[in-house]
C-alpha cells in the first residue's frame, strides 16, 4: 500500500494526519490495520505532508503579462507549475498571488 492510499484510507475513517516536527499525529485513535500501516509508512508519510504544505495546490493563479492581468484556469498546480507553464508562453509573465 502506498502513501496516498494510507492517506485516503485515515481520511475515509474521519481520521485527519497532521504533522508536528518530525512526527505524525491523528486526532483520533486509529483501527489496528491502519495504525500499523501509519507506522510503517511513517517517515514517507510526513514527508509527504509537509511538501503538500509548502507547495500548495490550486486550479486558479492570478497571471500578470506586460501589465495585461488575468486568471490561469487549469489543472491542481503548485506555484512553481503555474509559473512554468506561463514563462512557456510568455517569458515575462509573473504570478500575482
Amino acid at each position: 500500500m502506498n502513501v496516498l492510499e494510507i492517506i485516503r484510507w485515515a481520511r475515509d475513517e474521519g481520521i485527519a494526519l497532521r504533522v508536528s516536527g518530525d512526527r505524525l499525529e491523528a486526532d483520533d485513535i486509529a483501527p489496528p490495520d491502519l495504525l500499523a500501516a501509519l507506522r510503517a509508512q511513517q517517515a514517507l508519510i510526513v514527508e509527504y505532508l509537509n511538501a503538500a504544505g509548502e507547495h500548495p495546490r490550486r486550479r486558479l493563479w492570478r497571471a500578470s503579462v506586460s501589465g495585461y492581468q488575468f486568471f490561469l484556469i487549469g489543472p491542481c498546480m503548485s506555484r512553481t507549475q503555474a509559473l512554468a507553464l506561463l514563462r512557456w508562453r510568455w517569458s515575462d509573465a509573473e504570478l500575482l498571488d
